[in-house]
C-alpha cells in the first residue's frame, strides 16, 4: 500500500514516513479500543475528543471512509440510539479498523 497523501507530505522520506506511520498506528489502535466502549454513553465525550484528535491522521492515511463510519456511529449515539457490543455496524467498523491497522503495519514493514 502506498499512502499518497503521506508521501506528498514527506517527499517520500522513509525516516519521516516510518515515524509518522508508527505514531499513527499506535494512536489508531488506542482509538479503536476506546471506540469499542461507545456502548457506554458515559464514554461519549472521551470518544468524541479522541476522534477529533485522530481525524487529520485518518485523512492523511486515506481512511476517509473509516472516518465517516466512526462519525455515523457517534451521531447515532448522540441521538440517543443505544449501540450494543453486538451491533452489526459497530462490529463491522471494528473489523474494518483492524484491517486498516494491518495495512499500516504492512506499510511499515515495507519501508
Amino acid at each position: 500500500m502506498e499512502f499518497k497523501r503521506l508521501n506528498n507530505m514527506t517527499g517520500k522520506d522513509p525516516v519521516m514516513n516510518r515515524r509518522i506511520a508508527s505514531i499513527f498506528l499506535n494512536d489508531l489502535e488506542t482509538f479503536k479500543e476506546l471506540f469499542s466502549s461507545i456502548t457506554s454513553p458515559s464514554q461519549m465525550g472521551q470518544v468524541q475528543f479522541a476522534l477529533h484528535k485522530i481525524k487529520p491522521s485518518l485523512v492523511i492515511f486515506e481512511m476517509d471512509e473509516l472516518l465517516e463510519q466512526y462519525e455515523e456511529i457517534l451521531a447515532k449515539v448522540k441521538l440517543g440510539i443505544a449501540i450494543s457490543e453486538e451491533d452489526e455496524g459497530l462490529v463491522s467498523l471494528i473489523q474494518e479498523s483492524n484491517n486498516q491497522i494491518a495495512t499500516v503495519k504492512q506499510f511499515l514493514s515495507s519501508i
